[in-house]
């Protein structure tokens, strides 16, 4: 009789009752919105295109309306871009849909 581990059923289960539990992996490699350096960029062009427009009389308030739509269009434009690729940790209630499959 050769000693297999199918003749020893028990002999892993040590593992799962007293080894330390597996850590999460953390899938997405993108960071929240405020944490970034575009974000910041975006509120400091922002602030400086306000306090430029207030003080200047050369620019009025259409341009920094202009200005600021085309500002935020690009940071929301670099935000898509940049979480693309990376998955949610967020339970999604259409992931529990089975429509036919």
């Amino acid at each position: 009789m050769s000693a297999t581990p199918e003749s020893y059923p028990g002999r892993t289960d040590w593992r799962a009752r007293w080894a330390a539990p597996p850590r999460r992996v953390h899938d997405s490699e993108t960071k929240p919105f405020f944490l970034t350096s575009e974000f910041l960029v975006f509120v400091i062009f922002l602030m400086g295109l306000g306090i430029t427009a207030g003080e200047s009389p050369s620019i009025d308030a259409r341009f920094f309306w202009e200005a600021a739509t085309v500002a935020t269009s690009f940071y929301m434009l670099s935000r898509g871009i940049a979480k693309s690729g990376s998955k949610s940790r967020a339970h999604d209630p259409r992931e529990d849909l089975d429509l036919g499959r």
